[in-house]
């Protein structure tokens, strides 16, 4: 047994069963009733029923210490109970005692095996710290936060949970800080504007995010901090976050490869930035941040750059560059224009030579010769796009000093402009539901393909897209050429009839179209005959079910049944699937009827005639039988029934019978 005192603090460490229960014991006894702080760390077959009432216990640290999962706890047991830690105890549900610990401010159950976080785990009005790290959670339940109304911190770090959807966090009124790193979470759902809102820190990091949409009217009005490192994201879309009090951003590990014009142009307070070990970060737009002057610190360290963007250098006060891939023919140039920016890490900052040499940045002596601009592909040469998606081929000079120009498959060769920034606007519906609610929406819209400096993008990528593309800088010392080549792959989505029947047929599909551009995108089914017959009926792109029921078709009618995808303004097909399905003709009677159901009603029309041929035959009998008798009765009573129906020669009456008993027995004996 080792245990130790330090105060009113105790420490125990590997204590069997037996060693718990002296420990328990002593602690009954003064001094040790006093104790304000009590630390187990593997203690064996650890119950909380053992523990003695201990009235001044404000600190409660239980470690590797299995024991029940239930516990029962004595009321006021430990009424100054301030920080309860159970961790690495295989706990695996939340206990119901904790409602006892009215006092409770830090609850910390990490480690252990707990699955689901329901409205019924934790009902503690005082706790203000829940910490539930590396659990088996894989969702928050409804109205968790209830009875929590105090709540600042919430930690499901480590857990199982897939997505963040926040009309979990309803009731979170107070909830300042949220940490879900290390999850698996691919989707945010912002499906309400009430909950989050004095949020001020979250941590996304470490799952599996590829794209993110956090805007301030919607959910994230305080937001303070943000954490999105060791996420997928390859492209920091323009207007990714529209959050006006943000003042710190990680992006660190996000294996970055562009970021583009207007990226940080809806934060306006950033002031600390982090994109560090991004080592494909060759792209950096020089319109990233728009009109922010607020930016003082910026990490890159271990980037992909070749030369620090002109715009870094404007902006920030403060640059991390140790470890990035800078060319040391374009960095002596480029430290003439540092202006205020101080590099804090410049004496182990390096660049590189044309023969791969690597030198000090401290050690460079500064050169006449100007730095030729260079195209940066940052995907490649080869490129593939999938039919309907939004799609950018990325081509850029490093530099301010050329022209660009970009030539389509089709030979048309047009000079490309800065990219347009687009407003923060209310989120776009899709073409169905915004037609449904105001039907005299106009179909026009901006053209599908926007070329500039920096991309050749599609707003929907179509099968005819296909081709090369070619990015030619200009300048008055050269001319660069970058040929990229774009595959269009079609998706496989497969049409079914599921269910057929007379006048209808059930319909079902595998997948849908990944559709980002949903307001000048429909979807629709088609339904024609070979006499002019043709039908169409709208659906929503948000249909989650994949399915629709096409009625009011005819029998015994053979129909091609399409699912298309389309754009709205010029009714081009984007991707369509086709069926060929007869529906089934209307039935006779008999014909409607199996084996099964044609055997039954055999069965049951032979008992019926049985039962109707008995009943008539017992009531002929019947009848026959009473008319016999009331016949008898009535030829009694008359004196003329007969004893048989005979025609013999000595057949006699009832009447002669007696006369000749009467004189038989007149005659003398003899």
């Amino acid at each position: 047994m080792s245990c130790s005192c330090n105060g009113t603090a105790v420490t125990c460490y590997h204590l069997s069963k037996l060693e718990f229960d002296l420990v328990t014991d002593g602690l009954k006894e003064d001094p040790y009733n006093e104790t304000t702080e009590l630390y187990l760390f593997n203690v064996a077959n650890f119950s909380f029923t053992l523990l003695p009432y201990m009235p001044k216990l404000q600190i409660l640290k239980v470690h590797s210490s299995p024991g029940d999962n239930e516990w029962f706890l004595r009321r006021n047991q430990f009424p100054e109970l301030q920080t309860l830690h159970f961790t690495k105890c295989q706990l695996k549900v939340f206990p119901k005692a904790l409602i006892s610990l009215s006092s409770l401010l830090e609850l910390d159950f990490s480690d252990n095996l707990l699955e689901s976080l329901g409205a019924d785990s934790i009902h503690i009005r005082s706790i203000r710290r829940v910490i539930l790290r590396n659990n088996q959670i894989k969702s928050i339940g409804v109205h968790v936060f209830r009875y929590m109304p105090t709540l600042k911190l919430l930690d499901l770090s480590g857990n199982n949970m897939t997505r963040l959807v926040t009309s979990d966090f309803t009731s979170a009124v107070s909830l300042q800080e949220l940490v879900l790193r290390g999850n698996q979470i691919q989707l945010i759902e912002t499906d309400t504007t009430d909950p989050l809102q004095q949020l001020e820190t979250l941590d996304l990091s470490g799952n599996q995010l590829h794209e993110v949409r956090l805007e301030a009217q919607q959910n994230f009005r305080h937001l303070f901090s943000l954490n999105l490192s060791s996420n997928p994201m390859h492209v920091i879309k323009e207007g990714f976050l529209q959050l006006p009090d943000l003042q710190i951003l990680h992006l660190d590990d996000c294996d970055v490869s562009v970021v583009e014009a207007g990226a940080f142009n809806n934060l306006p307070r950033l002031h600390t930035m982090n994109i560090k070990n991004n080592p494909n970060l060759g792209y950096f737009s020089p319109h990233a941040f728009g009109n922010n002057t607020q930016l003082y610190r910026m990490n890159i360290q271990n980037s992909g750059f070749k030369r620090i963007p002109l715009i870094i250098l404007e902006k920030v006060s403060q640059l991390h560059i140790k470890d990035t891939k800078l060319d040391c023919s374009c960095s002596s140039s480029d430290m003439q224009d540092l202006g205020a920016v101080t590099i804090v890490d410049w004496n182990d900052a390096t660049c590189k030579t044309k023969l791969g040499a690597v030198l000090k940045l401290s050690h460079l002596v500064k050169s006449e010769e100007p730095c030729r601009d260079n195209l940066l592909t940052p995907f490649g040469v080869k490129q593939t796009a999938v039919v309907g998606q939004a799609y950018r081929i990325y081509c850029a000079n490093d530099g301010t000093n050329s022209k660009l120009f970009w030539v389509s498959p089709n030979k048309t060769t047009t000079e490309a402009k800065q990219p347009e920034l687009r407003m923060p606007s209310v989120k776009r519906t899709d073409y169905f539901t915004t037609t449904l609610l105001d039907p005299s929406f106009s179909k026009h819209h901006e053209e599908r393909v926007h070329i500039s400096t920096e991309y050749y993008g599609f707003d929907v990528v179509l099968e005819s897209d296909q081709g090369n593309y070619e990015c030619v800088s200009k300048s008055d010392l050269k001319t660069t050429t970058r040929k990229i080549e774009l595959e269009v792959v079609k998706p496989e989505i497969f049409l079914n009839a599921s269910h057929v029947a007379t006048t209808s047929v059930h319909l079902s599909w595998n997948k849908n179209l990944k559709i980002e551009a949903v307001d000048r995108v429909a979807l629709r089914i088609t339904a024609s005959s070979e006499k002019m017959f043709k039908r169409q009926v709208q659906l929503s792109l948000y249909n989650m079910f994949r399915s629709y029921n096409l009625v009011n078709l005819s029998a015994d009618k053979e129909y091609d049944i399409c699912l298309e995808w389309y754009l709205t303004d010029c009714e081009t097909i984007i991707y369509k699937s086709c069926i060929v399905q007869k529906t089934k003709p209307f039935k006779t009677i008999m014909q409607s009827l199996n084996a099964k159901v044609a055997i039954g009603l055999a069965i049951v029309l032979i008992v019926v005639i049985v039962f109707c041929c008995d009943t008539c035959i017992h009531q002929k009998v019947a009848y026959l039988s009473r008319i016999k008798k009331n016949a008898k009765m009535q030829q009694s009573v008359s004196g003329q029934s007969m004893l048989t129906q005979s025609s013999s020669a000595d057949a006699t009456t009832y009447e002669n019978f007696q006369l000749s008993v009467t004189s038989a027995s007149e005659r003398p004996l003899i």
